[in-house]
C-alpha cells in the first residue's frame, strides 16, 4: 500500500506539472503585469493599475482554476502523498 501511495503521489505531481505547463502563458502574463505595477509604484505614479488594459486581464483570467489545481497538485497534494508513502514504508519496516 505504501508503494502504491508513492506511485500515485508521483503521478499527481506529474499531472500538476502538466497543468502548470498548459497555463505557462497565463503565468507569464501575470508576472509581467506584477512587474509593470511594481515599477509604476516605484516611480510613484498616481494609479499604477491603469497600466494593465481591462480587456487583456479579462481574457487572460479564464484559466485560473487550471493554474490553481496545477500548483496544488504539484506542490501540495503530490508531495504529501509521497511523504505519507515514505512514512508508512519506514514505519512498517521498523516493526
Amino acid at each position: 500500500m505504501a508503494k502504491l501511495l508513492g506511485i500515485i503521489g508521483v503521478l499527481v505531481v506529474c499531472a500538476g506539472l502538466d497543468l502548470l505547463w498548459q497555463s505557462r502563458h497565463e503565468i507569464k502574463f501575470w508576472i509581467l503585469a506584477y512587474i509593470s505595477v511594481f515599477r509604476a509604484m516605484l516611480r510613484q505614479e498616481r494609479s499604477p493599475l491603469q497600466r494593465i488594459p481591462a480587456n487583456a486581464v479579462a481574457e487572460k483570467r479564464r484559466h485560473a482554476v487550471r493554474f490553481f489545481l496545477g500548483m496544488s497538485f504539484a506542490f501540495l497534494l503530490g508531495p504529501m502523498l509521497i511523504a505519507l508513502s515514505l512514512t508508512l514504508l519506514f514505519f512498517y519496516r521498523g516493526l
